[in-house]
Formats: structure tokens, C-alpha cells, sequence
């Protein structure tokens, strides 16, 4: 059924086409890493008339678009930080991809609860942090990011990056899904180094600095 809702959704805002696509991909990688990601949640009791302006319904970045990006990696020796990881997908993909040093930040305690379950006896840590506010560990070299917030967000996400890139000089990679605020990226110095667009609606974006 969880499939069948997913399925209507998607179909209803995107086309029959790119849904049975998703829906394809979602059957497959919920068997492969053996979890329960799928589903939508409004957070609609939780966030504040203020924050609505800035925030979507929470949905999971779809399996495609989520390997591909991790899939350009070339190396996972460093710290991977998730921006609004939801109910811990992408964590879970990450350990898979042999990531040791995983964080998850998220506005929504109830899905840092929902993710804390997912990612049971993984090497992951989960916090439920505003992202405008977080301090970035300087061991991350990896950030997640599926169009978590609007521009407004972004920007003051973007500040506490460069912040952390102050205190410690380092590479660091941006994998962007649905890269809405790509730009703000590239005005801060990054570089988009590889990108892909599939079926119209699925866009993937790598933003790298070297410092």
C-alpha cells in the first residue's frame, strides 16, 4: 500500500512515466538495504508559520538520483554529514558505501526518531540540529543535500560551511539532489564538477572547493 500511495503521488505532480521509474527504484533499493524509507510527511504539526515559508513536506530522495551522486565519490575516508536526512536513507546508503564516520542533522525529532531506528547498530550519529545554526564538524569532507530548504536557508547554511572551511582548510564535496540553490554555491567558490539530469524532473549536482 505504502508503495501504491507513493506511486499516486508522484504521478500526480510528475507524470505515470517518472513514477513507475521511482517506483521501480524505491521496490529495489528498500530490498537491498533492507530498510523502510518511503512516505511522506507534511511536518506540518511542528514547524512554525514563520519556517513554512522555507521548508517542503519531508519525502525521501529516490534511490536513483541518491547512488549516482554517491557513485562520483572517489574516496570515503572522511567524515559524511546528511542536511536533513529525514528517516535516515542516505545514512543508511552511506555505510553501504563504505563511509566509518557518518552524521545526520534534522530539524524534525520525530524523524531523527525515525532514523535512529533505521540506522540501529550503524555507524551513525543523528542529531536534530537547525541547520542555520549547526556547527559544522571540520572532519567533513562529504555533504548530502536533497533541496532541503529554500534560498533564504541555504544562504545562512552556506555561511556556517564556509565558516568551518575557515577554521580548518580542506577539500570538501556538496552532493546536491534537486539542486534548487546550486547558484548560492557557486557564488560562494565551489565548483560544479558533475551533474546529470534524467527524466526532466530528476536533477543531480557535485559542487567541490579545494582549499
Amino acid at each position: 500500500m505504502k508503495y501504491l500511495r507513493y506511486f499516486l503521488y508522484v504521478s500526480w505532480h510528475w507524470g505515470i512515466d517518472l513514477a513507475i521509474f521511482i517506483i521501480i527504484h524505491e521496490i529495489r533499493g528498500e530490498k537491498r538495504y533492507g530498510i523502510s524509507t518511503i512516505g511522506l510527511d507534511s511536518l506540518s504539526d511542528i514547524v512554525s508559520k514563520e519556517d513554512r515559508l522555507h521548508v517542503s513536506t519531508y519525502e525521501p530522495v529516490n534511490y536513483y538520483t541518491a547512488g549516482w551522486l554517491l557513485d562520483q565519490l572517489k574516496t570515503t575516508d572522511t567524515t559524511f554529514l546528511d542536511v536533513g536526512c529525514g528517516r535516515g536513507r542516505v545514512l543508511v546508503m552511506a555505510t553501504a558505501y563504505g563511509f566509518k564516520d557518518i552524521i545526520g542533522i534534522d530539524f524534525s525529532q520525530r524523524l531523527c526518531d525515525q532514523a535512529t531506528g533505521v540506522c540501529k547498530d550503524l555507524p551513525v550519529t543523528i542529531t536534530c540540529a537547525d541547520a542555520r545554526m549547526y556547527e559544522i564538524p571540520d572532519t567533513v569532507g562529504v555533504i548530502f543535500l536533497f533541496n532541503p530548504f529554500d534560498a533564504a536557508i541555504m544562504s545562512e547554511f552556506i555561511l556556517r560551511v564556509s565558516e568551518s572551511l575557515s577554521r580548518k582548510k580542506r577539500p570538501l564535496k556538496i552532493l546536491y539532489a534537486n539542486p534548487q540553490c546550486k547558484d548560492l554555491w557557486l557564488d560562494a567558490g565551489f565548483t560544479e564538477t558533475a551533474s546529470f539530469v534524467k527524466k526532466t524532473y530528476l536533477k543531480g549536482s557535485v559542487l567541490e572547493k579545494n582549499t
